[in-house]
């Protein structure tokens, strides 16, 4: 199987690692402005760091004052890692009070945050919230047998969205592609409108990463399956749906989760990369059921590998989540967010939906997960192609920009200082690629 990811652009990460690597040399030598910050809202002057935490996209340091009192944490977003530092810490520090007011999840307590230009220590942004004692949970799931039971909580309440949805792919794809803030500063109306500035994404990301193909027909692979992303759109999508929408957290794992040695949840951290999304997102089935991120099972050991390793996980969570929905009294079939789940695998709308918050490895999730389930068996990724993108009403477009990236490439390359040659080359003839019999060739 061919590995149809995008690479990283590595001139960007170059220029970002930098950032990173002065905002960590400047943590290094701030241990007494940093306890200062915190003591000024505990209104003591003992503060003591006493560790440091990094993570994916935050680093952070653990308060201890000799007042008997709770420790807090202190966190930072890491320059480099993070490309939205003031809306990252505004919006998390936001929700956290939300889901501390009006649900029981037990999350932080936020003591206070501030930006960038609020901040003395001169690291930018940062959150104050309480110190939560307990052990990972993906760490206790790879190290023993998972839990009976898995606990789940519902947001209340209806707050205001006056925002961009801020997603962890946008993220990365400026963080590792490349890429501008290309994300408008808008709500959306509709799922058909939100997913639909997506699958644009999807295309944009295409044309602004620099690398993002490696020869002639990579590129018209990644050219047709953007095209037929938005033409099986509409498949796992309502076009009427309207809301309500529901919170979702792009990085929600167990990872994110705190137990004690009961297991009991005693914390859930890391909001960051949460909004109002539409239900399909919330309603499919988990991603993290297997600790991996599902393209890089796909793209190592193939597709069937990863539904013999998924499904397993995904029926056990199942019976989990269906239990716990019959001890809450929740019989109609229709409120069942297991039904909902179960149909997302049948469907494979939750690949769609992954397909969605994964921009950077789409052309995986499709030709392995969605193609031939929506356009019926094909002979070959090249075959589909054909049929899709080499009808004279978009030759031209999809020919002038195959030219239009292969240079693209080659001004990447010579800027990198790689000795390596590529060059535009015309499609194999027709003749050449056999035909399947089946379904028509989709209309795109």
């Amino acid at each position: 199987m061919v590995n149809l990811g995008m690479d990283f652009d590595d001139i960007a990460l170059e220029a970002i690692d930098s950032r990173r690597q002065e905002l960590v040399k400047l943590a290094s030598g701030s241990g007494l402005k940093i306890a200062e910050l915190a003591n000024r809202y505990r209104q003591r002057d003992d503060g003591m760091l006493v560790s440091m935490h990094c993570g994916s996209f935050n680093f952070s340091f653990r308060v201890n004052w000799d007042d008997g009192g709770e420790d807090w944490l202190i966190r930072f977003p890491l320059p480099g890692k993070s490309m939205f530092l003031d809306e990252k810490v505004r919006r998390e520090a936001w929700l956290m009070q939300y889901l501390a007011k009006e649900t029981t999840i037990p999350v932080p307590r936020v003591i206070a945050y501030g930006m960038g230009d609020k901040n003395p220590t001169g690291l930018g942004p940062f959150i104050l919230m309480t110190w939560i004692d307990g052990k990972n949970m993906a760490d206790l799931i790879k190290s023993k047998d998972r839990p009976d039971n898995i606990g789940e909580d519902s947001v209340a309440g209806k707050p205001v969205v006056d925002g961009r949805p801020l997603t962890r792919e946008m993220n990365e794809l400026i963080r590792t592609c490349g890429l501008n803030d290309c994300m408008p500063e808008r709500t959306y109306q509709t799922s058909v409108d939100y997913i639909g500035s997506l699958l644009d994404l999807q295309s944009t990301h295409l044309e602004q990463q620099q690398n993002s193909v490696y020869s002639s027909r990579d590129c018209r692979e990644k050219y047709a399956c953007r095209q037929l992303m938005k033409a099986i759109a509409l498949n796992f999508i309502p076009p009427s749906d309207c809301g309500p929408f529901k919170l979702f957290c792009d990085d929600l794992r167990p990872g994110n989760i705190l137990v004690d040695d009961s297991l009991r949840i005693v914390g859930v951290i890391d909001w960051e990369f949460s909004y109002a999304a539409p239900s399909q997102f919330a309603g499919s089935i988990p991603w993290w059921l297997i600790l991996e991120r599902p393209h890089r099972i796909a793209n190592q050991r193939g597709a069937e590998a990863f539904f013999q390793e998924f499904l397993p996980k995904a029926t056990l969570f199942l019976e989990a989540l269906e239990a716990r929905e019959e001890t809450h009294g929740l019989t109609e079939h229709n409120s069942r967010l297991s039904v909902r789940m179960h149909q997302s695998i049948e469907n494979k709308s939750a690949w769609f939906a992954l397909a969605l918050h994964a921009l950077s490895t789409v052309d995986l999730i499709y030709w392995d997960l969605l193609d031939e389930y929506c356009w019926g068996p094909r002979s070959s990724i090249a075959e589909r192609v054909h049929r899709v993108t080499t009808t004279p009403e978009i030759y031209k477009a999809r020919e002038d920009f195959v030219q239009s990236k292969i240079k693209q490439l080659q001004e990447y390359y010579k800027e990198l200082g790689v000795d390596l040659s590529v060059s535009y080359e015309a499609e194999e003839p027709l003749q050449s690629i056999p035909e399947v019999k089946g379904d028509p060739a989709p209309q795109v």
